[in-house]
């Protein structure tokens, strides 16, 4: 049972060690993944702000900022539901 601690443990340090050397060439902004989920989480704000505090269309693209067009495009999105 010792073994297999002593060992989980090593191979946790260097798979850590590996992760934070790939993370210098690696930047999850850049990763589209990672936009993908950022847009839909904006999209999902701004669908919010539509919604359920009814706000104009400038004061959004300043809380969530984004564009005008942005804003625009969700609430035609929201009135073809």
């Amino acid at each position: 049972m010792r073994i297999f601690v002593r060992l989980r443990s090593s191979v946790e340090q260097k798979f850590e060690n590996a992760m934070e050397t790939i993370s210098k060439f690696f930047k999850e902004e850049k990763d589209f993944l990672y936009r993908r989920g950022e847009k839909k989480t904006k999209h999902t704000i701004v669908e919010n702000l539509i919604l359920e505090l009814g706000l104009a269309d400038e004061q959004i693209t300043k809380i969530a900022e984004v564009s005008l067009d942005f804003v625009k495009n969700i609430r035609l999105e929201l009135k073809k539901k």
